[in-house]
């Protein structure tokens, strides 16, 4: 099952803007560590191998990789490619330089050490990095003595990042934009680009056809200059 970067979402986005990649990826990325959380993690004890680049979650094993650090001490975060003392295997930090590529607009992506606040931290660029990705990943926080690293999960079961129905779909969308903050087009479009759900566009709204029904969101701008829903309808 192949992944659909949402570098390739056919609507209107900035790629030097962090909340924009953000609001794109959220969607799937967060579908996706739901189940991740529920299939895999559940009440299981982890271990990582930052030196093979593997992850256990009980006695499960997949490939492991790292990101980046949070540090609670200096409240910075800290990507593996800028990180040259780790001793880390080229292995084990090629995701963060793939990505790093994959966004050389994103002043985020392309500065190696930098100052965390609400937007900036290792969850968002994690989720990220994953929605760039044409690879199927999820990721993980590993914790640790002050702080915390970044991984992502492959080769995971192919269920974790099966599409999923309208009603899923909404259920999904109701309770992001309900406790994250991002904008609503957005989230809409990449969630649906990544669901492998068809859509069109015009200039106030999304058309989503998920075959057994279609869905239209509704937005509205906001004077933060970002995009709310202002309504659902099937049409």
């Amino acid at each position: 099952m192949n992944n659909f970067s949402v570098l390739e979402c056919p609507v209107y986005f900035d790629k030097t803007n962090m909340l924009d990649m953000l609001s794109l990826s959220a969607g799937r990325a967060i579908l996706c560590q739901n189940r991740l959380g529920e299939q895999i993690i559940a009440d299981n004890s982890w271990g990582l191998d930052p030196m093979k680049g593997m992850i256990r979650f009980g006695e499960r094993e997949f490939r492991a990789g790292i990101l980046g650090s949070e540090s609670e001490i200096q409240n910075t975060w800290l990507w593996s490619w800028a990180h040259t003392e780790s001793g880390l295997p080229e292995s084990s930090t090629a995701v963060s330089r793939r990505v790093k590529k994959l966004l050389p607009e994103l002043p985020e992506f392309q500065t190696g050490k930098f100052m965390l606040d609400e937007v900036h931290n290792g969850h968002d660029l994690a989720m990220i990095s994953c929605g760039v990705s044409h690879e199927n990943l999820c990721y993980y926080r590993c914790p640790y003595d002050g702080g915390a690293a970044l991984v992502t999960i492959s080769g995971l079961p192919e269920d974790i990042f099966a599409p999923v129905d309208s009603t899923a779909f909404l259920r999904q969308y109701i309770e992001i934009i309900s406790g994250f903050y991002c904008d609503h087009r957005l989230l809409a479009a990449g969630f649906l680009y990544q669901n492998g759900t068809p859509f069109t566009e015009s200039e106030n709204a999304l058309t989503a056809d998920f075959g057994e029904r279609s869905l239209r969101f509704l937005f509205e701008q906001t004077e933060d200059g970002i995009s709310r829903v202002l309504d659902i309808s099937e049409v």
